[in-house]
């Protein structure tokens, strides 16, 4: 989870629970950026994972033995799903970097040479090369049958091939570099050997 606070944290403190005995909180805040606001305030930008374990006056060296073992559960707690090893969590990072993606695309739109937006989707882009392939199977049957696309949100038109091939090639150019940093953070992921490896890892599709 994101977390924003006047000062750069500990990377790993634990404590007693108050208001339960026997009971400790451990707290991991990764990834600090040091930020400034249109006021020119400083802030701290970090990830914080927060997991429980059982007190003790042996709290702090377990923590320290168990580290990547207290991360990946506070990170588990996090997603709602357990997480029992590096793969596990390397495996869920890759899934949220398709997923962020997929979403990314879905929101932002193209907006082409026309003024109007055009669905940069993959499902969208799979049909839009399925509309060009048709059209150029029926051009060399001699077959006349109208290309017609949409915009967002609008009904279909006609298109002459040309254009819609112009679009279809701005599409990819507006696509092919998030893919590519999709690709990018997988690569990375799939090389990180802990757990906090795997958590530094990030990307931005904007």
């Amino acid at each position: 989870m994101k977390v924003h606070g006047d000062n750069k944290p500990e990377k790993i403190s634990a404590n007693s629970l108050p208001n339960k005995l026997g009971r400790a909180w451990v707290r991991f805040c990764l990834n600090p950026v040091e930020t400034t606001d249109a006021d020119g305030n400083t802030q701290w930008e970090y990830d914080e994972y927060v997991t429980e374990v059982a007190d003790g006056s042996d709290l702090q060296a377990r923590v320290n033995e168990q580290n990547d073992a207290l991360l990946l559960q506070a990170v588990g707690e996090e997603y709602g799903t357990p997480l029992t090893s590096v793969d596990d969590l390397r495996k869920q990072r890759i899934a949220d970097s398709k997923t962020e993606l997929a979403a990314w695309l879905s929101e932002n739109p193209l907006t082409w040479t026309d003024g109007k937006k055009y669905a940069v989707t993959s499902e969208k882009q799979a049909q839009l090369t399925s509309a060009l392939a048709v059209q150029q199977v029926a051009q060399s049957a001699g077959v006349e049958r109208e290309l017609r696309w949409n915009s967002t949100g609008d009904e279909c038109t006609v298109w002459q091939y040309a254009d819609l091939c112009a679009l279809a090639l701005a599409i990819a150019a507006y696509v092919e570099p998030r893919v590519s940093i999709q690709q990018a953070a997988e690569v990375d992921l799939r090389n990180a050997a802990t757990a906090e490896e795997v958590l530094s890892v990030a990307w931005n599709y904007t």
